[in-house]
Parts: C-alpha cells; structure tokens; sequence
C-alpha cells in the first residue's frame, strides 16, 4: 500500500483494507459473472448463427440436425476433431473456473489476502488457458487476448502496482516457456517482450492512478471523520476539564470572580478554591492559580493530574499554609513532570478574614495586584522557583503576608494576558496591567478579570491568542456584617494598625 504523510496509523491503514476488500469482493464478483454471461452469450450466438449457415446451405443433407451442425461447425473451424475437442475442454474449465469464483466469492468467507490472491489467479488462469489455445493452433487464443482480459482486470479491480505486474510476469515467463517446449518456435525476442509490456503499461498505469486516487480519497474522508470524532471529544474533553474549575462566588465575605479564555478548546491554567467557616463565623479562603507549560490537550491532562494532587493536599490538611503547598507541588511536578520537560508556575493564597490577611507564596508565577479600597496597588510577587526546576531538598517554598481588608480586591492572571501581542509585536506586560489596575477609575467588584480580558483582546488588534489566559479576582467586599463580629468597616479600622499595604 502507498505511503501518505501523517497516516501512517493502524486505525487507517485498518480501515483502508477492509475499503478494498469490500470493494475488490463486488468488483470480482460482477467481473465473473458479467465475463461469463458475455462469453457465452457470444459462445452460443457465434456456433448458432454458423449452425444455422450450415443447414441452409448444405443442400445435400437437408435433414442435418442442429446439434450435428454444431459439432460440425466447431469441429471445421478448428480445423480438425483434435482442436475441437480442446477447445471444448478448455471452455468446459473456463465455465468451470469462472462459475467456482462466483461461488466461493458469492459465500463470503474469504479473507482479504485470499481475495486478492483469488482476483490474481483468475487473470492468470485465463492467461494460461489462452496459451493452452495457442499451443493447440486454436484462433483468438494468444498474448493479445490476454493484454484485452488484463486491461480490463485494470480498469475493475482495486488492484496496486504490484498486483497488477504479478500476472504479466507469469504469463510473459510461461509463454515463453510454451514457445520452447510445447510449441516448438523461437521464444519472443526481447525487443517482442518489450513492445508487449509497453502495451501493457497503460493497463499499470491505471491501477496506479486509480489506487493513488482512492487513497487521497479515504485519507480525506478517514481525517474528516476523525476531525468530527475529535471535535466532538474535545467539546466533551472541556466540559469535563472546567467542572473542576471553581463556580464564582458573589457571597460571603471573601468573593470570587474568573474569566479563562483557552488558547484551544482546553488548556493548560487552572483555578483551585477553598473555603472554610470557622465556628466563630470567619471565613478562610485558600486559592491556588496555576499555569502549566506547553498547550491544548497535554497541559490539561496536566492539570488534570495537579488537580487530583492539590484535592489530596488539602483533603489531608484543610489548614495547609500556602508556603507548604507549594513545596508539595514542586514535589510532585519535580518527580512526575519535570522529566518530561512540563513545568507549572503557581500561586498560592490564603485569606483569614478574622486576621485580615492574606499570606501568599508564589513560584515563578506573574506577580498578582492587591489593589487597596483607597486605590494603592501592591504586588504580591514570586518567592520561589518555578515549579518542577529543582528537587524538594533544594526548593524553599517562602510565604509573604500583608493586610486584606474589606474593599479591597487581589487581581491574578496568567501569563496569557501579560504577554499577548499586538501586530507590531509588543506586549501587554506586566507594567501595563499595573497601570490598568492602578488608574483611579472606580471599578465594580467582580469586574476586573472582564477587564483585563477586554484589554488583552483590544491589545491583540484582532489577532489569534497565543497562550491560555485566565484572570480572577478575589475581593472583600464592603458593607457585609457577620453574627457576632465586628463590621467591615470596623475590621478596617483595626487591621490598618497591624498589617499595611
């Protein structure tokens, strides 16, 4: 089978056969039967119509029966009762030979390889026995005969090259034989050969076409199908990959809002959250941002994988610091990804609102904004390597802390929206995000991932995303009053004593 670039896959090359064994059992099958009904029909009208001649004109014998005119025409034809009686055993193994491929192709339970062999060995039976002719003087039986029956094998039969030269080569070889032996003449000289196989070429050259034709055509149809199925898997592929995202919170008194814009349908950053009510009624909110190296679906599968990691973290410990978390990360990412060249940059938050804190600890990852209610802006920048780079023994997995009062807002992203470009090739960079954050326009909570999206798309001028982009926002709202605790702008008052931005 010819090669093609990209396909050379099991699954097709699969399909490609069972393609052409369907079709080569039709084309054989309609080839036998319709060869079969045509030379006998010809068969019949050639010795009835001489018969028929017969009687009319032989006026001496007005009461000659047809089957006797039959025998007699055949038998003056072939110019003697021995050519007659070959020409009729070789039609009596032709009909023979033809009426057993129709039945054992009509049974079905052939395999594709003896189907192929079958289509060959017809031809070459039909060969052999038009040089059985030839060797017994009888009319029509010779290599011309044989090139007519060849072509058209050619032109039905789903044949390649190869298959297509295995019947010429075997003739071409035992009629030259014939000549030495049986025949008695000088076998064909090879310029005689040549011309025979130049006037064979035409009947290759077919098959050639034909089979180049009918593979670009099942390759087109194999990846159009394929395209589907895999359209189709990766719709359900990201519904599967987002149902591990979080659902945005708008209650309580540390919210949440994202917006995540896939390169691809599924990509490679994710968004962990949790939250906890502590029995005096504060909440303690632990998130955790990541972005995975590389695209599409192998930085999901990736995902997918730390999401099992940082479930089974913070199952065990509810309460793990984000420092802790980590260097658990690192751990894994080191041990089971590092190896094959995917690395994850990530950042790790933990909001007490009863403290009103936030401690952060950041490897590698783009640096996040707390922008302040009275409209200063920090950022809340990397402590550690990037995930994946060194061993646990080598990997400091440092914390940071500063006050997270209500009415203000922690803006993170990914690496998608500071380095998207425009079509001069400029990036956002994180500078103009900063500045975008720290603009004196009064902005709504939950707004800024919408944003800051709008400003990465209009930056962009149009052009295609080049890397996944999320945006998440994490604010404490003002005006929320808790049973039993101090209000909002109360825990301002007294927090701005003991941690400042």
């Amino acid at each position: 089978m010819s090669r093609t670039t990209g396909l050379e896959t099991l699954e097709f090359r699969h399909e490609f056969r069972a393609e052409t064994d369907r079709l080569l059992r039709a084309r054989l099958l309609w080839f036998a039967v319709i060869w079969l009904a045509v030379n006998l029909l010809l068969m019949i009208a050639v010795v009835g119509f001489s018969a028929w001649a017969a009687i009319v004109q032989d006026s001496g014998e007005q009461e000659l029966s047809v089957f006797r005119a039959v025998i007699s025409t055949i038998t003056s034809a072939m110019g003697g009762g021995i050519k007659a009686a070959v020409y009729v055993v070789i039609a009596a193994v032709w009909v023979a030979l033809y009426g057993s491929v129709i039945w054992r192709v009509w049974q079905a339970s052939l395999s594709e390889r003896r189907i192929v062999q079958l289509s060959i060995a017809l031809i070459v039976a039909d060969g052999v026995l038009g040089l059985v002719g030839r060797a017994a003087g009888i009319p029509m039986t010779n290599l011309l005969m044989f090139w007519f029956i060849h072509l058209v094998a050619c032109c039905v039969f789903p044949w390649t090259v190869r298959q297509a030269l295995i019947p010429l080569a075997i003739i071409v070889g035992l009629s030259q034989v014939s000549l030495l032996t049986f025949e008695g003449r000088s076998p064909y000289t090879l310029f005689q050969t040549a011309i025979f196989l130049l006037m064979c070429a035409p009947a290759v050259g077919i098959c050639w076409f034909r089979n180049s034709q009918r593979l670009q055509r099942s390759s087109h149809k194999f990846l159009r199908e394929k395209y589907g199925m895999l359209r189709q898997e990766l719709a359900y592929a990201r519904q599967i990959h987002e149902s591990v995202f979080p659902e945005p919170k708008g209650e309580g008194a540390v919210q949440y809002a994202y917006q995540y814009q896939p390169m691809r349908q599924i990509g490679g950053d994710f968004l962990f959250v949790q939250t906890i009510t502590k029995p005096s009624g504060h909440e303690v909110v632990s998130v955790v941002v990541m972005d995975v190296t590389g695209h599409g679906i192998p930085a999901a599968l990736s995902v997918n994988r730390l999401h099992g990691e940082i479930e089974l973290r913070f199952a065990d410990d509810p309460d793990i610091c984000p420092g802790e978390v980590l260097e658990r990360l690192n751990r894994y990412v080191y041990l089971t990804m590092a190896k094959h060249s995917l690395f994850v940059t990530a950042l790790c938050l933990r909001v007490d609102t009863e403290k009103g804190t936030v401690e952060w600890s950041s490897g590698g990852h783009p640096p996040a904004f707390l922008r302040g209610s009275d409209g200063t802006v920090r950022e809340l920048g990397s402590t550690a390597f990037v995930l994946g780079a060194c061993s646990e023994r080598d990997f400091d997995g440092e914390q940071e802390a500063c006050a997270f009062h209500p009415g203000d807002s922690i803006i993170a992203y990914t690496d998608g929206a500071s380095e998207a470009r425009d079509q001069q090739g400029r990036m956002v960079r994180i500078s103009g995000l900063r500045s975008m954050v720290a603009s004196g326009e009064r902005v709504e909570h939950g707004s800024w991932p919408e944003r800051v999206i709008d400003l990465v798309t209009a930056h962009r001028g149009g052009l295609p995303s080049e890397d996944d982009t999320l945006v998440i926002e994490l604010y404490r709202p003002l005006g929320s009053v808790r049973a039993g605790t101090a209000s909002d702008d109360d825990e301002v008052a007294a927090g701005a004593g003991v941690l400042s931005p």
